[in-house]
């Protein structure tokens, strides 16, 4: 599965988008914007992800939201 890259300003589709990050496997820190509109609801994301910045488009009627998303640590079960 690949990331959709959406830059600040461009319409993308929220529902893939989310559902496609949750599922992804990441292995190097990826940077992406988010398109959310429905803000109120959580999105799924990492334990070690960050939100770095949002700002709300007027012109679209949602919320950007830039999205740092790190590798899952693999965890010793012994």
């Amino acid at each position: 599965m690949e990331r959709h890259d959406t830059r600040t300003g461009e319409y993308g589709t929220e529902s893939t988008e989310i559902a496609d990050i949750a599922e992804m496997e990441i292995t190097e820190p990826t940077l992406t914007w988010l398109e959310l509109s429905r803000p109120q609801q959580p999105i799924p994301i990492g334990e070690n992800d960050r939100v770095l910045d949002s700002k709300f488009n007027e012109q679209h009627d949602v919320w950007e939201v830039l999205l740092v998303a790190f590798p899952e640590e693999e965890s010793d079960e012994e």
